[in-house]
């Protein structure tokens, strides 16, 4: 069995609420955000499977993400395949 990839780890974090990049680096067990991480979110958002909080501001120091409903319906088919 792999280890989960960190977009998936990324993932399985926001569905509980939305997190900054601080909190999703801290939530990972990181001491600091990394460049992996950087990345990870870049493509989470260009998939369209994360969000901005506050889409008018993404340099925003308050900035949060959070997933789409085409996010929450992929970590809920990552649950069901999991049980199987």
């Amino acid at each position: 069995m792999q280890p989960e990839s960190l977009d998936i780890r990324v993932m399985r974090h926001l569905i509980q609420a939305p997190l900054s990049k601080a909190e999703l680096s801290a939530s990972l067990g990181h001491k600091e955000i990394s460049g992996h991480l950087n990345k990870i979110i870049r493509e989470l958002l260009q998939n369209k499977t994360v969000e901005y909080t506050i889409p008018n501001k993404p340099q925003s120091r308050m900035q949060k993400y959070r997933l789409t409903d085409k996010g929450r319906r992929l970590v809920a088919k990552m649950k069901g395949d999991k049980r199987k």
